[in-house]
């Protein structure tokens, strides 16, 4: 089995030294030349909270790859998808499939690029950050979640599980669809730590924020159930509070943002999310839009009312562009717009 992982930063970077060590045929590929020049020359360095390991790999810039893949492992932003799948498509035989690790809905956009039958869906609940050239920062363990998008458990999803598990726990499912989405409700409820310049456990641990956590994910869970969509358990995650309006609902929904936020914690070397490492460090634009966007433009297609997800997403656009400071009083102002 020939494997390609495009983008090979944080989450890619740790599947693909996974493969790697694991001795299988992969080619990690990344858009940064020094990131690439430095995993062919020395090897790409993880730290953990078990130590770090150096795994020797191959690397390439996209415009240096040659040959097809039976696996493209895609790990890029969501922003660049389309410019990736560009680059992917002549690498692409008709039995090949592109495994999408990302955040966001990616899947359907790939499956009209590619087709459906070529097209696999995944969770990705392990948390990374790229550091520097050749170095990956592995936070919390975590799993993945994978599957077909018509939901068979194909001889195929099993190499993908096979080889996704060489760097953590992998599970093949029926409904990846309904992980996907329930990504999207943790993903609501990651954003709001980038609103304030602080540690994440301290924000995520602020009693006073629960309920906009709260209805973060009862919006997004409303949106998911207009679009079909049956939203899945995993983890410390539990849909089943969240459509549960009356007080008993709403006191075991802040129990499930609480049990989240715990197990974030859980040797964890990230002390700042991936968001506002984007806007802080890395100066650039989050993926804000493909998530909580995604989520107030599918509420406003289908009649469903997003109102704290639109202002947390005008928030970030504000701080992305210097508009608006990171600070505490922008989760205040989201707990005034439920009022």
């Amino acid at each position: 089995m020939k494997s390609a992982v495009w983008g090979s930063g944080a989450i890619g970077g740790v599947v693909g030294a996974g493969m790697a060590a694991g001795s299988e045929n992969v080619l990690l590929v990344d858009v940064v030349p020094q990131h690439v020049d430095t995993m062919n020359d020395r090897g790409l360095l993880i730290k953990s909270a078990a130590g770090e390991q150096l795994v020797p790999v191959r690397a390439a810039l996209p415009e240096q790859v040659s040959g097809a893949f039976d696996l493209v492992f895609l790990a890029v932003k969501s922003q660049f998808t389309d410019a990736a799948l560009d680059a992917i498509l002549p690498h692409l035989t008709p039995e090949s499939a592109v495994v999408s690790l990302q955040n966001g809905v990616n899947e359907p956009q790939i499956a009209r690029r590619i087709g459906p039958d070529r097209t696999i869906g995944c969770l990705v609940d392990f948390s990374a950050d790229y550091h520097a050239p050749g170095t990956i920062l592995r936070g919390r363990a975590g799993n993945l979640f994978i599957g077909e998008l018509d939901g068979r458990m194909s001889p195929r999803l099993e190499e993908v599980r096979r080889l996704l598990a060489l760097s953590t726990r992998t599970h093949a499912c029926a409904n990846v669809m309904g992980y996907v989405w329930a990504k999207m409700c943790k993903g609501t409820i990651d954003i709001t730590p980038a609103l304030v310049d602080a540690d994440a456990g301290e924000v995520r641990g602020n009693k006073a924020t629960y309920p906009v956590r709260v209805e973060l994910i009862r919006e997004t869970i409303r949106v998911a159930e207009a679009e079909g969509v049956r939203v899945e358990a995993f983890d410390h995650f539990d849909p089943a509070p969240f459509a549960d309006s009356s007080p008993g609902g709403f006191a075991a929904a802040c129990a499930v943002v609480e049990a989240m936020a715990r197990a974030a914690a859980v040797n964890n070397l990230k002390v700042r999310t991936g968001y506002w490492r984007d806007i802080v460090v890395r100066k650039r634009k989050t993926e804000i839009d493909y998530i909580t966007g995604e989520i107030v433009r599918r509420g406003e297609r289908l009649g469903i009312p997003t109102p704290v997800n639109r202002l947390q997403l005008r928030m970030i656009e504000e701080i992305e562009a210097g508009r608006r400071p990171m600070r505490w009083e922008n989760l205040e102002e989201l707990m005034a717009v439920m009022a």
